[in-house]
């Protein structure tokens, strides 16, 4: 049942989301979108879907490392 939600979701976000498509476009396929997608997921903390799209398809800053527990 839950992936037949998340199917439902997706193909809406597809058929209504300009910026989704865009994205998906600028990608050359879905494989590629969503590996990017899950990459950001993984490596930073972001507020919406909308965040990750502009980010895919604008581009964005990667900063410096930062260890929290270094004690030299």
């Amino acid at each position: 049942m839950l992936m037949m939600l998340v199917f439902l979701v997706d193909q809406t976000q597809q058929l209504t989301c300009n910026l989704l498509r865009s994205v998906w476009r600028k990608s050359g396929s879905k494989r590629a979108l969503w590996e990017q997608v899950r990459a950001l997921f993984m490596n930073y903390k972001l507020d919406s879907m909308t965040q990750i799209y502009r980010a895919l398809l604008y581009g964005f800053e990667f900063q410096p490392l930062v260890i929290l527990d270094d004690t030299s």
